[in-house]
């Protein structure tokens, strides 16, 4: 919980509450919420304009955008279902090194001179992850084409000798990309260079290095099949020009202004940012479930802040995305949600886990459906007390 103790926001609106279905039905009677009355802490209560971003804002910008344009790795094999995600922790858009190269800060900014962005991808086949296979896809984005082939050329030898890949591979069908694996083991990773990116892939099979099952040609297979899909779809994405960067808006019709800002304790959670339906995507702990869940519910947008906020296609979508990820289950059981805010969605944790918070509060106004997470009860109802305040003032 955050301290000191949080002032209280005023206003009146009426909370539009409606059917579990996005496209038909009425909405049912409307109760009004007496925003005056939310205890919202110290916590914004209102929109705010979102300013010209600096170079380095702008690149992380940059590269959240390139999720857009990243497979899923469901996409790439259907086995690929298990995000596993805790909350809003997981990096996706970088313009450091990230955890996924195993490479210090200094170590990757020495061996990928020109860097951009990148964006980080990941799925297991299990739920369990000490018996599934994992795939990882990192793409790194460069100025120019030069650029890219130089850093695929130094980054995976630094890569490897980090992970303790000592065997060099032929990728038969990519056979200019650079790959190494461990040998006697199920791990494998390869650096090609497409154009003005790097792609990196790291492949990990859990199961067969309990079994002892060695499957080479298995793990080369799977790293062809998913360089194909992600170079395919990059070429879809345009980069913005290094000295244009700045000049491109970080906000999306008033995504990040509505969004709840994050407290400076959330520093080390994932930067805020904006997402296409393909980039939420990429974030989801349940993306079975989201893949379904955005089309029937018109879900275009996500901005990722102090929680999560989801636009749909009309109010209804909004309540089903509530409904969805407010739903109980083994894992989540329903708690009351915060006073005077009775159609929010509040859940309780009741595994022990370091990495996931132990409160989750959801809630739809309009078009939006607000997520937010918290170790503090009291500081899960404030947060989805204010950002539904933000909401309910922006135009």
């Amino acid at each position: 919980m955050r301290s000191p103790l949080r002032t209280l926001a005023a206003g009146l609106v009426v909370l539009s509450v409606g059917t579990a279905g996005c496209g038909s039905g009425s909405p049912a009677p409307p109760a009004t919420v007496d925003i005056s009355q939310l205890d919202v802490g110290s916590y914004a209560t209102a929109p705010r304009e979102i300013g010209k971003p600096g170079f380095d804002r702008a690149r992380l910008s940059e590269g959240q955008r390139l999720g857009s344009f990243v497979p899923l790795p469901m996409d790439i094999d259907p086995r690929f279902t298990v995000q596993i995600i805790s909350d809003v922790s997981t990096i996706r858009g970088f313009i450091e090194s990230v955890y996924a190269l195993g490479l210090s800060a200094d170590s990757f900014r020495a061996n990928a001179p020109g860097f951009v962005a990148g964006f980080y991808s990941s799925a297991y086949t299990e739920k369990d992850a000490l018996i599934a296979t994992s795939l990882q896809n990192t793409v790194l984005l460069f100025p120019d084409q030069q650029a890219a082939t130089l850093a695929a050329a130094a980054l995976a030898p630094a890569a490897a000798a980090k992970q303790g890949m000592s065997e060099p591979v032929v990728l038969s069908k990519h056979r200019d990309a650079t790959a190494f694996w461990k040998p006697g083991t199920q791990e494998l990773i390869s650096f090609q260079a497409s154009g003005q990116y790097v792609i990196y892939t790291s492949i990990q099979d859990e199961a067969k290095k309990v079994l002892d099952i060695v499957d080479l040609p298995a793990m080369v297979e799977l790293a062809e099949k998913s360089i194909d899909t992600v170079g395919t779809r990059l070429r879809e994405f345009r980069p913005t020009p290094p000295d244009k960067l700045t000049d491109i808006p970080l906000d999306h019709d008033g995504m990040l202004s509505r969004s709840l800002p994050r407290p400076n304790e959330d520093g080390w959670r994932n930067p805020p940012g904006l997402y296409d339906r393909t980039g939420a995507l990429h974030m989801s702990s349940d993306v079975m479930r989201d893949k379904e869940l955005f089309d029937e519910a018109g879900v275009d947008w996500m901005a990722n802040y102090a929680g999560r906020l989801y636009r749909a296609q009309n109010p209804n979508g909004a309540q089903l995305v509530r409904d969805s990820h407010g739903a109980s289950s083994k894992q989540y059981r329903l708690i009351d949600p915060p006073k005077n805010l009775p159609d929010a969605r509040c859940l309780e944790f009741r595994a022990k886990n370091v990495l996931v918070p132990r409160f989750h509060c959801v809630a739809a106004y309009e078009r939006y459906t607000a997520e937010v997470w918290s170790d503090q009860l009291i500081d899960a109802y404030q947060r989805i007390s204010a950002q539904y305040a933000i909401l309910t003032k922006a135009k």
